[in-house]
């Protein structure tokens, strides 16, 4: 069959329309915003996501050598062998992931467990399960450029929020989700614009007292322990600002940080203010996501201290950060999720609130196959004109807290679907969203 030039010509400019469609009808949501989907990947025009690109959103390993299944008991213990005469090796909290070596019908399950270990469980007490690829991953998109599936699913339900008025479009997302067990991040969105601190400005102002500690400006006591927890787990305003007196007061702590060259959006202009409304303090999504994964890699003072101390700050700002806090005083990454219950995720984090700016930025760590694996989450949804906000300030907290779960969701199922975890929380949102981002649409006919 020959194609004649004419033919070509048309066929290119078609597609070339087809892609400015598809890129308008993601961008228009953020029209008049300086903004574009993070790290905008400009391929050749519509082709589908390379195999390298979506061999970073499949597990590496081999599905047809290995049988999956997870613990569904409260406890189960591990044996040397086949039978309940046989010495326990370990005992395995729900959701503990494994890989079964027996057929499925045997009473007793030869599995191994990460790290490589052996042994032998009770087959009454485990699920089995086949891991699945989320459905756009067979598909075949006309666009790539998303940092990932998720970024795409989180762009388009905003868009779905707006669109059905559950939000105003003035609410504003900025968000940063790294994939730890790679570097690799998964989602971008907006990551350097600066917004009201509230009380996510702590996590900075511990990181200025590990700096002062370590270089032997402050001596550790008791007392300042106190203040630190009181700051972290209870977000005590009073012991925020005798820790930011302790260090020589908002300019002296700016200017440590600006040193470590971590912060770029941050800006530390008052203690917090009797009635804890502060609206001057700034800091970025970026800026929160940095330090927690320098925390996370126990790197949080920097080359110029000792791994020892380095090891030593940034397992106390963790543990500190892992701390649980005041019963009402709910998270927006786990609290009220499709996986709150779940006894085998873990999360180190801070929260932030004040009138007009929602955050949430922490460390999540959940069970797979293939050994425990972490990714960072860092939230912020903020109305710049916060007197725009009507009425009790609680309402709109509590609907920006609901849509910002709905995200730690798709999250939570991005994530467990990649390390092939047994996993159905959040997975309908997130493969709903996808395809509706990523799936090809018509030529418009304004076009």
């Amino acid at each position: 069959m020959i194609i004649s030039p004419r033919t070509k010509e048309k066929s290119t400019f078609n597609r070339f329309l087809l892609y400015l469609s598809l890129l308008f009808s993601v961008t228009s949501l953020y029209a008049k915003e300086e903004f574009s989907p993070a790290k905008l990947l400009l391929p050749s025009v519509l082709q589908n996501f390379s195999p390298v690109e979506q061999s970073k959103y499949k597990s590496g390993s081999s599905r047809k050598n290995n049988r999956y299944a997870v613990v569904t008991a409260s406890a189960l213990n591990i044996r040397s062998g086949p039978g309940t005469e046989n010495p326990v090796l370990k005992v395995l909290p729900e959701g503990t992931h494994l890989l079964t070596l027996s057929p499925p019908h045997n009473k007793w399950q030869k599995v191994r467990i990460p790290h490589d270990i052996q042994g032998w469980v009770a087959q009454k007490y485990i699920k089995f399960y086949v891991p699945r690829d989320l459905p756009y991953h067979a598909g075949k998109f006309n666009s790539t450029f998303f940092t990932s599936p998720l970024e795409a699913s989180i762009l388009h339900y905003m868009k779905d929020v707006y669109s059905h008025k559950q939000l105003k479009r003035e609410d504003i997302l900025s968000v940063v989700i790294q994939d730890l067990a790679t570097g690799a991040l998964v989602a971008s969105i907006r990551p350097r614009l600066g917004v009201k601190s509230a009380s996510t400005i702590k996590v900075p102002i511990l990181h200025a007292y590990m700096l002062q500690r370590f270089r032997g400006d402050i001596t550790e006591s008791l007392k300042f322990k106190k203040l630190l927890e009181e700051m972290i787990r209870f977000s005590s305003n009073p012991s925020t600002n005798a820790v930011i007196k302790l260090l020589g007061g908002t300019e002296t702590i700016q200017q440590l940080l600006n040193k470590t060259k971590i912060y770029k959006e941050l800006s530390l202009i008052e203690s917090i203010p009797e009635d804890g409304r502060t609206y001057l303090n700034k800091i970025s999504a970026a800026d929160l996501n940095k330090i927690f994964v320098k925390i996370w890699f126990q790197r949080a003072l920097g080359s110029e201290y000792s791994q020892q101390n380095n090891m030593a700050a940034s397992k106390e700002m963790l543990f500190l950060l892992g701390l649980p806090s005041q019963s009402w005083l709910k998270d927006r990454i786990k609290a009220k999720t499709c996986f709150s219950s779940n006894k085998s995720v873990k999360l180190w984090d801070k929260t932030g609130f004040v009138k007009g700016v929602n955050g949430n930025a922490g460390i999540v760590e959940i069970a797979t196959p293939h050994g425990r694996k972490a990714y960072s989450i860092v939230m912020f949804m903020e109305r710049e004109n916060y007197q725009s906000i009507k009425g009790d300030a609680a309402q709109w907290f509590e609907r920006v807290s609901l849509h910002m779960r709905r995200i730690s969701e798709m999250t939570y199922a991005f994530i467990s679907n990649r390390y092939e975890s047994y996993n159905v929380c959040g997975r309908s949102l997130l493969t709903r969203y996808a395809k509706l981002a990523l799936a090809p649409r018509p030529l418009q006919a304004s076009l």
